[in-house]
């Protein structure tokens, strides 16, 4: 399975930025708005308490059909910017190892 920690940095500059934020993220995860097909939520979501952001950990099939959700909210002024990272489990890099 395709993992990915996935970093949503907010746009809350302001009060009602932030509830628009809030209402965003609330129907996603609430299933009303709904991840793009072929997309889960594994872990979280968590908000940093350092940075305005949103830290979640998903399964991704195709992680180009997150790229019109993502748009769309980056061109609303709901985020700032996103960091998609690629996440494999500790046996893969065993492997690597191995192969030295």
């Amino acid at each position: 399975m395709p993992m990915y920690l996935d970093e949503i940095w907010l746009n809350v500059t302001s009060p009602d930025n932030a509830k628009k934020v809030h209402a965003m993220f609330q129907g996603v995860l609430k299933g009303s708005a709904g991840f793009p097909p072929g997309v889960t939520l594994k872990a979280g979501p968590w908000a940093s308490n350092e940075e305005a952001k949103i830290i979640l950990v998903l399964d991704i099939q195709d992680h180009a059909k997150t790229f019109t959700p993502f748009a769309t909210a980056l061109a609303g002024g709901l985020i700032t910017k996103r960091r998609l990272t690629p996440i494999v489990e500790w046996s893969a890099v065993d492997e690597v190892v191995q192969k030295l």
